[in-house]
């Protein structure tokens, strides 16, 4: 059993991280999503969610199987056309786990810093807001009003 954010095993994180790769790939000084880490964010987002849980085993134990059936050395040793290839068929036929694993890789790529060096973006920095202080007389007609709910 797996505890904490470590629930793949290292051939699942090669296999999301070379499918990372092709979902959003290298480009000029752009790294690909999978080499800039995203395969240690998804299993950091599944590790706290059961249901992300037991769809990123199953859709990735799926990715692997349809890899094999395209050469014997998985997902990884494919040529970029097959990997392509391979996630349309994983899309077609397990649609809810694809969808996921394009949602949580963009949410990883688009929020890195590293990706937001390149393309020039500076996080603002924080305002300096001051809030008030909490009025507490401002509940008294609520407290006064009394129990509006039945025990349960």
């Amino acid at each position: 059993m797996t505890t904490g954010t470590n629930i793949f095993t290292q051939a699942q994180r090669d296999l999301l991280t070379a499918a990372c790769n092709r979902i959003i790939p290298a480009q000029d000084k752009f790294p690909g999503a999978g080499d800039l880490g995203a395969a240690q964010f998804v299993e950091q987002v599944a590790a706290g969610n059961i249901v992300l849980r037991r769809s990123f085993g199953e859709g990735l134990a799926h990715l692997d199987i349809a890899g094999s059936r395209r050469g014997s050395d998985g997902f990884a040793s494919l040529s970029p056309q097959a990997q392509d290839e391979t996630l349309r068929e994983i899309e077609a036929e397990n649609s809810g786990f694809f969808r996921e694993l394009v949602r949580q890789c963009y949410n990883f790529y688009y929020t890195n810093p590293a990706v937001f060096d390149l393309i020039g973006y500076v996080m603002p920095e924080p305002q300096d807001y001051q809030p008030l202080p909490f009025d507490e007389t401002l509940l008294e007609p609520v407290k006064q009003r009394g129990q509006m709910w039945r025990p349960v």
